[in-house]
């Protein structure tokens, strides 16, 4: 048994079998052989060996003369260590020891060089370590064959293991299928970490070299409360975290049962509406089950990682079920959010720096034919719902103005062909952008709603890429700066009569409950399986509870103190809760 240790970014127990994405993008199994299998396992590895061999010396004849002179040394390199027999014997001697089948037993022995070659003090065996995962896919590729287990379609539970996965990547998983989600980079307001936390699924994330240290098929705990790994435990440890996995669940669900159909109202009578952050129409009724009283932010980007620009009719698909699954509860649908670590995969050009560059509303502005497919899509929804449209990284009154246009102008178009066109449909914005959050009060005549993004409103004010590990320590949610801006922004929205919600990852952490109550938020937006402690405790503190947390807070000059703070007064409170 192996213990590593993470950051734990989505809380539960995650047992089951590893998929290591990275190299494989398929399933391998650990299912044992019997004794009198292993020879016919081996023939089976000599075969597939073969047949990659062959694989790759089809691609080296097939390359410009140019290109083979380039890149034609190192498959042919790949091709010879498949040949060879001192690498089929030792993994024909891995599976007659271990009896497991000939893609464990090959993947095992592969891993195993490679994480020596990386850990090596010599430039050239490094180099070779990224070939030998190339030749790793391609062995594994012609073993399983037909009977591959692709990402999309796995036919049973896995637990996923990668270096990092991006929005694409996380757009094909079998979510049904997915028991745990461990990385090797990552922080907790990291893609992987946001989308784990909207459905539930137990990770741990930032385990340096995990994906090399764990063959696909190996039995892996996750621990997403502690932010534990382990690797092939004993029979005794894992019994124990299978109580644990159980207690878990069993108190999860008693306790969403129990404040399901209560509302948030404090102790003084405050009421708090509690709406979920989802990324599709799926997600609505675990939301709902968790006690959504509406979405709060539908992040619509998704639609456009399966690997073409959606049409009208994929958009308003989309919608319509969603508007349909939540039966006439509000839905605030957000429109196109692109750019940093998110991609757009049309070809549009990549950017040195995306996240200050054509992203959200940019690329919308850039691109009027994508923004103006996504409207008349969200307009036919609207009508007759209770449906709102968001526009991300607003940065100035002007823009808003240019979005209410464009919002018009699709409107009169579907009015000339008489079609629905959502009137009367709320308009609202994100301030994510510290020049927003600055104009907040000028901002709120123009439209009908603010919903803070909490996430990049941190990283825009503070100045770091929560994605850059040797600045991440730096990403400090209770910084005093932060804190202000947020507190502007709500009393500016309040005072003007409009509703402001917090949709951030902010919003989907307890210790930050109590301040935000404090400051006059009375809408919070989260990943679904929060809700239920997020009303347990709004209805054990009082209004007046909650001011006095909050001004204590703007006391600190210090975020780590501020945050020891909050996290001692809200332990406090839940202590005493019913």
């Amino acid at each position: 048994m192996e213990i590593r240790r993470g950051i734990g970014a989505s809380t539960g127990f995650a047992i089951g079998e590893a998929m290591v994405i990275d190299r494989e993008e398929f399933r391998v199994s650990r299912r044992p052989i019997a004794a009198r299998e292993a020879e016919a396992e081996i023939e089976r590895l000599r075969t597939a060996a073969d047949a990659a061999a062959a694989e790759i010396r089809r691609q080296v004849d097939t390359m410009p003369k140019k290109i083979r002179e380039a890149a034609g040394k190192i498959l042919e390199a790949q091709i010879g260590w498949l040949q060879e027999k001192a690498l089929q014997d030792e993994i024909a001697g891995e599976i007659r020891s271990s009896l497991r089948t000939a893609e464990y037993a090959s993947s095992q022995v592969i891993r195993r060089k490679i994480k020596s070659m990386e850990d090596s003090n010599a430039a050239f065996a490094r180099r070779i370590a990224s070939d030998f995962a190339e030749l790793e896919k391609t062995l594994l590729r012609n073993l399983q064959g037909s009977r591959r287990e692709d990402v999309a379609h796995l036919t049973q539970p896995v637990v996923i293991v990668a270096h990092d996965l991006s929005p694409a990547q996380t757009l094909r998983l079998d979510r049904t299928k997915i028991l745990g989600i461990l990385t090797e980079v990552g922080g907790l307001t990291s893609h992987t970490a946001i989308v784990a936390k909207s459905l539930g699924i137990p990770a741990v994330v930032g385990v340096e070299g995990v994906s090399n240290d764990i063959t696909g098929g190996d039995t892996v705990v996750l621990d997403g409360a502690s932010g534990t790994v382990l690797i092939n435990p004993d029979e005794g440890t894992l019994k124990r975290y299978e109580a644990m996995e159980r207690n878990f669940l069993l108190l999860e669900k008693r306790r969403a049962e129990e404040l399901h159909d209560l509302p948030a109202v404090t102790r003084d009578g405050t009421r708090v509406e509690i709406f979920a952050n989802i990324e599709s129409p799926d997600e609505i009724p675990a939301a709902l089950q968790h006690g959504a009283e509406g979405i709060g932010l539908y992040r619509t980007e998704f639609l456009y990682l399966g690997g073409q620009v959606p049409t009208e009719k994929d958009h308003l698909d989309a919608y319509t079920r969603a508007v349909s699954l939540l039966d006439r509860r509000r839905i605030i649908i957000r429109t196109l959010d692109l750019g940093a670590d998110k991609l757009l995969e049309d070809g549009h050009p990549r950017e040195s720096n995306p996240f200050l560059g054509t992203r959200a509303i940019r690329l919308c502005f850039e691109r009027p034919e994508l923004f103006r497919t996504q409207l008349r899509a969200i307009l036919k929804s609207a009508s007759g719902a209770n449906v709102g449209l968001m526009v991300p990284m607003i940065s100035s009154v002007s823009e808003v103005l240019q979005v209410k246009e464009a919002i018009e102008d699709v409107r009169r178009e579907l009015r000339s062909r008489e079609e629905p066109a959502g009137e009367g449909m709320p308009v609202g914005i994100m301030i994510e952008v510290p020049s927003a959050a600055v104009m907040a009060d000028r901002l709120a005549s123009h439209v009908d709603f603010f919903s803070v993004g909490t996430n990049d409103l941190i990283a825009y004010t503070i100045a770091v890429d929560r994605s850059n590990e040797r600045v991440a320590p730096l990403y400090q949610p209770a910084h005093p700066a932060v804190l202000r801006l947020l507190r502007d922004v709500i009393a500016a929205g309040n005072a003007a009569g409009k509703t402001v919600s917090v949709c951030g990852e902010m919003s989907s952490d307890l210790n930050f409950t109590l301040l935000l109550l404090g400051i006059g938020l009375r809408n919070f937006s989260v990943v679904p399986p929060m809700i239920p402690d997020l009303k347990k405790l709004i209805r054990s503190v009082s209004l007046d509870d909650a001011k006095a947390v909050a001004a204590r807070v703007f006391d600190f000059d210090d975020a780590a103190a501020a945050l020891d703070f909050m996290r001692s007064e809200t332990a406090k409170f839940l202590s005493d809760a019913p």
